[in-house]
């Protein structure tokens, strides 16, 4: 992989990262709605990262995180097929895997 994507993507979770922090720090939101546009933005970064990668690529960290992302739509989609659990339930579990997702990657990237 080229470094200059693979930059990209380091760039674009540290970026996520730094605006999740001042969610908290600047913030004068309620908890619920900091952790409502802290997932939010969390999503919208995952997706971003998924949209630039390669198809193909021999770079470990990528494909680390191409596997990570594909694992994380297995569970939620397998989250969604349950349906014994109520809808906040689903909801709290589906934000739960998506933060573990962002913070997984940001971890393969080296950001975290």
């Amino acid at each position: 992989m080229s470094e200059p994507v693979l930059q990209k993507l380091q760039s674009m979770v540290r970026e996520a990262v730094e605006e999740r922090r001042g969610l908290v720090v600047y913030s004068r939101l309620q908890p619920v709605e900091m952790d409502r546009l802290a997932r939010q933005l969390e999503r919208d970064t995952l997706e971003k990262i998924e949209r630039l990668l390669p198809e193909r690529t021999a770079d470990e960290r990528v494909l680390g995180v191409q596997h990570r992302l594909e694992r994380m739509r297995d569970e939620l989609t397998e989250l969604e097929e349950q349906s014994v659990a109520r809808e906040t339930s689903r909801r709290i579990q589906s934000d739960e895997i998506v933060w573990q997702t962002f913070e997984d990657i940001a971890k393969l990237l080296g950001v975290a």
